[in-house]
């Protein structure tokens, strides 16, 4: 039989390249969870999907939609995850992720639903690790610095108790830096790749305004990452933690001076601007995910280069299309 898989935050950039990834492949059949003012633009091209409304915060919501799905797996995207909002909104943050996990674990249980769960949280959980402390791994010691990371510590907890008190299978994935098209601007690869579009297209001075530019991070393509989650739900142990990432390492500067090669205005300059500096940064988010690969044979695809062309097309694309509102 077909199995019947549930999305949250099918909407967003990660859960609507995983939808993307299970129509295509045929196997299931697709619901997709979505708030009643969420924007469709990210999944608007895809037919074979059963799209709900719901929200993670009113767990009448999510009762009803386990009595109506009786989903078999469920991959919990959505969430509250852009970082730089969190220092303002700390308690929306909290209550989405945290609240919103047990929501959903909560009508699970009320609905004597038995899905297989994979749970995306996120490295930011580890806090600013020292060099000397690198790779991270899953034994490294969590210490968030930001409000975001702090509401994500909390879900990974909820995570361990269900499966402890109520023998919930839920596997729980970080997965480092994922890029490609759909990234909103809030991102600084999509940020840059937006502000060159915008200048390529005489809308915009050429001169780029960023945020902290030292930084390193490992970088995936959210292809590539969609389908290690895939692979995580079908091989990965519940219970279990797993890092997902590759050892391809930029700072942001590179990736931005990478970006700025692929443009045809060849005078665009780039200056800070300090609203997008945050009031803490982590300087190196590198991991170790052998126990991820060994696990599952996975490995990225998608060369870096591909890419960055991949997402300054489609925001050029984008900024073709006057009717598109960001």
């Amino acid at each position: 039989m077909r199995k019947r898989i549930l999305i949250t935050g099918v909407t967003g950039f990660v859960g609507s390249w995983l939808a993307e990834l299970l129509v295509n492949k045929n196997e299931s059949e697709i619901f997709g969870v979505r708030r009643v003012n969420s924007r469709l633009r990210n999944i608007k091209h895809l037919n074979n999907i059963k799209l709900l409304v719901g929200d993670l915060t009113d767990i009448v919501s999510m009762i009803e939609l386990m009595k109506e799905v009786k989903p078999d797996q469920i991959y919990h995207l959505g969430a509250l995850s852009w970082v730089t909002p969190s220092w303002s909104q700390p308690v929306s943050y909290m209550y989405t992720n945290a609240i919103g996990t047990i929501n959903l674990f909560e009508a699970m249980r009320l609905t004597n639903v038995k899905a297989r769960v994979l749970v995306s949280c996120t490295p930011e959980e580890f806090g600013d690790v020292k060099p000397e402390k690198l790779p991270i791994t899953e034994k490294t010691e969590i210490h968030p610095v930001n409000p975001y990371a702090a509401s994500k510590v909390a879900q990974d907890a909820v995570c361990m108790s269900y499966a402890a008190s109520y023998g919930f299978e839920i596997i729980r994935t970080r997965a480092f830096n994922h890029e490609g098209p759909r990234r909103d601007i809030h991102g600084a690869l999509a940020s840059f790749a937006y502000q060159i579009a915008c200048i390529e297209a005489s809308l915009q001075e050429p001169v780029i305004k960023v945020g902290n530019l030292s930084a390193k991070r490992s970088f995936t393509d959210v292809r590539d990452c969609v389908n290690a989650y895939y692979t995580a739900m079908e091989k990965c142990v519940p219970g279990e933690l797993y890092l997902i990432g590759t050892e391809r390492v930029h700072t942001i500067k590179e990736c931005l001076e990478m970006l700025i090669k692929l443009s045809s205005n060849k005078d665009i300059k780039y200056e800070i601007e300090p609203a997008r500096v945050r009031p803490t940064e982590l300087h190196y988010l590198i991991g170790d995910c052998k126990k991820f690969r060994d696990a599952t044979g996975w490995e990225p695809k998608i060369p870096f280069e591909e890419t960055l062309v991949s997402i300054l097309d489609y925001w050029r694309g984008f900024v073709r299309d006057r009717n598109n509102v960001i």
